[in-house]
């Protein structure tokens, strides 16, 4: 399957993948992929974004540093499975990017 070219932007509200990069004034990281690496990522990316609590949510950790705990621990996870997968994918840029940044880790 043929790869194309995206630019993955991580930062709430716009996190998402893109066709097109966007303004200079955003951070995307440009990949190469295949529709099923593409779906792959989004899932990824809803994963993380699924992390995002409610109010409610909040409220019950607030006072409960166990599950405050673990929400922290989930949230590292899937940003770390988020980060490996856009460093598979990444442009040299994007790859050396991460490696400066220490956002990619063996």
């Amino acid at each position: 399957m043929e790869r194309r070219t995206y630019y993955v932007e991580l930062e709430q509200p716009m996190m998402g993948i893109s066709d097109v990069k966007t303004s200079e004034n955003t951070i995307q990281y440009e990949i190469q992929a295949t529709p099923k690496e593409k779906h792959e990522l989004e899932k990824l990316i809803n994963e993380v974004q699924n992390e995002d609590i409610s109010g409610a949510g909040i409220l019950e950790r607030v006072h409960d540093e166990t599950k405050a705990e673990e929400a922290k621990n989930e949230m590292k996870t899937e940003m770390k499975k988020l980060y490996q997968k856009i460093y598979e994918l990444g442009s040299p840029e994007t790859q050396d990017f991460f490696k400066q940044y220490g956002l990619y880790k063996k």
